[in-house]
C-alpha cells in the first residue's frame, strides 16, 4: 500500500506543480481548477489554498481570498503570509471605510452650509 500512498502524493505534486505554472502563465481558471482538485484529496494542503487567495486577489475577490486565507491559518495558525495578506486586507478595508466617513461628513457639513445660506437668503428676501 505504500508505494500507491507515495505515487497519489506525488501525482498531487504534479497537480499542484502544474496549477502554479498554469496561474503564472495567466490563466487563472484552469489553474483554480488544478488546485480544488488537489484540495479535494487533501484539503489540508497550504500551498494550493495560498494559491486560491492568490487568484482571488488578481480578480479583486477580498472576500474570496480572506475566506481562503482564513483557511490556510486555521490548518497553520502561523502562516506569514497568509497573516500578512490578511493584515493588508484589513488595511485596505481600514482605509475604505475611512475615506467613506470622512466623505459623508464633508456631505453632512455641506448640506448645513446650504440649508443656513437659504435660511439666510429667505429671511434677507423676506426683509426687502
Amino acid at each position: 500500500m505504500q508505494p500507491e500512498t507515495s505515487e497519489a502524493a506525488t501525482n498531487l505534486e504534479q497537480l499542484l506543480q502544474m496549477g502554479i505554472r498554469t496561474a503564472k502563465e495567466g490563466n487563472p481558471q484552469a489553474a483554480k481548477l488544478m488546485f480544488e482538485r488537489v484540495l479535494a484529496t487533501n484539503n489540508q494542503d497550504e500551498r494550493a489554498w495560498l494559491w486560491l487567495a492568490s487568484i482571488a486577489k488578481t480578480e479583486n475577490n477580498d472576500e474570496e481570498q480572506q475566506r481562503y486565507l482564513e483557511t490556510v491559518l486555521r490548518i497553520n495558525p502561523k502562516n506569514a503570509v497568509a497573516q500578512k495578506a490578511l493584515a493588508v486586507i484589513e488595511q485596505t478595508r481600514a482605509k475604505g471605510q475611512s475615506r467613506s466617513l470622512t466623505f459623508g461628513l464633508f456631505v453632512v457639513v455641506l448640506l448645513v452650509v446650504l440649508v443656513v445660506g437659504a435660511l439666510l437668503l429667505a429671511a434677507l428676501l423676506s426683509r426687502g
